[in-house]
Parts: C-alpha cells; sequence; structure tokens
C-alpha cells in the first residue's frame, strides 16, 4: 500500500472524523471544566495535567482506529487481539505516551521545540504497536529506525504541518474569540488541529515500518 492510499484509505477517513468529532466534545469538556473551577490552581492542574492527558488518549485513540492501515497493510491481528495478549499492554502504551508529554520539554536542545510532540507521540506509539505485531507474526529480524534520508522527511513533515495547524489556529481562533466573546480559542483549536495536520508523519514513519513485512 502507497502512502497516498494510506491517506485516503477508508480507514483513514474514518479514523480522523472520530478524531474530529473527540477534539469537538473536548473543547466543549475544556470550556465547561474551565468556566466550573474558576482558581488558579485547579486551572494549572487542569492545563498541565488533564488537557495533556485527554490530548494522549485521543493520540492512541487514533492510532488504534488506524491499525494496521497505517502500517501499509489491510491484512493482520487486530488490535484487539494485541492488547488481549498481555493483560497491561493498554496501561503501558498509554503511560509511555503520557510519559513522554511530561519528559519531551527536559531533551536537551530539542525540547523547546513543541512541534515534534505529536510525531514523536505517534512515532512511540508506532513503534511499541508495530513491535507487539511482529511477535505475534513471529517476526524477529525488524527495526524500528529509520535511515536518515525518512527521518530528515519526517523532520521537514513536522515541521511545515506545525507551521500550517499555528495559522490555521490563529485565524480561526480569532474568528471563535470575536463569536463568543472570550480568549483561549487559538491555544484549544491548535492543540485539536495538530493531529490531524501532522498526520503524516505517522503514516511516513508506519510505512517505513509496514515495507519490512512484506
Amino acid at each position: 500500500m502507497t502512502l497516498s492510499q494510506i491517506f485516503f484509505h477508508q480507514q483513514t477517513i474514518f479514523a480522523l472524523f472520530v478524531y474530529f468529532i473527540s477534539v469537538i466534545l473536548a473543547i466543549v469538556l475544556f470550556l465547561f471544566v474551565q468556566d466550573k473551577l474558576n482558581h488558579p490552581v485547579l486551572d494549572y492542574g487542569w492545563e498541565k495535567i488533564g488537557l495533556p492527558f485527554i490530548k494522549t488518549v485521543l493520540m492512541l485513540g487514533f492510532i488504534l482506529l488506524i491499525f494496521p492501515v497505517n502500517f501499509g497493510i489491510e491484512s493482520a491481528p487486530s488490535i484487539s487481539a494485541l492488547l488481549a495478549s498481555y493483560d497491561k499492554r493498554s496501561n503501558f502504551l498509554l503511560n509511555m505516551i503520557f510519559l513522554l508529554t511530561f519528559l519531551f520539554p527536559l531533551i536537551p536542545v530539542i525540547g523547546k521545540w513543541e512541534e515534534f510532540i505529536v510525531p514523536l507521540q505517534g512515532i512511540l506509539a508506532s513503534m511499541i504497536t508495530f513491535t507487539w505485531l511482529c511477535h505475534s507474526l513471529n517476526i524477529e529480524n525488524y527495526s524500528l529506525f529509520p535511515d536518515g534520508k525518512i527521518l530528515l522527511l519526517i523532520f521537514i513533515v513536522s515541521f511545515i504541518t506545525h507551521k500550517l495547524a499555528v495559522y490555521l489556529s490563529i485565524n480561526l481562533g480569532d474568528y471563535f474569540d470575536r463569536m463568543f466573546h472570550r480568549e483561549g480559542f487559538k491555544d484549544l483549536i491548535f492543540k485539536g488541529v495538530v493531529l490531524i495536520m501532522q498526520s503524516p508523519v505517522i503514516f511516513i514513519f508506519g510505512h517505513y515500518l509496514g515495507k519490512q513485512l512484506s
């Protein structure tokens, strides 16, 4: 399966649709909680823990919905079967992606480049699920790390799509701020659209991994 086939596959479109609806519900939830909390400490906890957790759940939901199409294949053991192989796999996957959210800012040099958070989350989730898939298929010889050409492509696409997400959030954020007579929509919309905008990175990396199965 080519990258274009992955992008326009019905499973990918369905996953993006579900994610889009989930983002709208998450934004409504955020506005509701923000209005109810109205306390600096609680606001800080929600911003630093609540929202990152929701973003992590949405990211994992997206990855699980597009499996195994994200690897460029249509036939594979179901994700539920892979998760059921070991009782704590789902918790491990959630904890690893959630932990990355907090540890990323501490990484030297690149820790300040937030445009790489979502791609790294998607790449890590892809690595983990691909490892489970290989174990399920009794495949021992595989690589999780692409060559420099793929890494450069991922870097460029991550940067460009992040800028597009920023541009879109600024314009839509200002519009909704005026419509609802409140501030903060720019940040909310950015957090909502950034996964959609940067999903090509997930598919590029997944396509590299999946080619090893052919």
